[in-house]
């Protein structure tokens, strides 16, 4: 039982040896991009939310 743990681990650290990481700029660019999405998304949403509570309001 203790060799398959042993072995296990070995397997993934030598599986982790193969990937091919993204440099910082890769992560930087990455992180940036997801940013400007999620600020985009809230705007749209935030904007779908003023437009639905006027006509909600229009409806009382």
């Amino acid at each position: 039982m203790f060799a398959r743990i042993v072995r296990y681990f070995q397997e993934a650290r030598a599986e982790l040896a193969r990937v091919t990481w993204p440099t910082r700029e890769q992560v930087i660019e990455g992180t940036q991009a997801i940013l400007v999405f999620t600020l985009v998304a809230m705007v749209v949403l935030g904007l779908y939310d003023l437009v639905f509570r006027f006509l909600i309001g229009l409806v009382r």
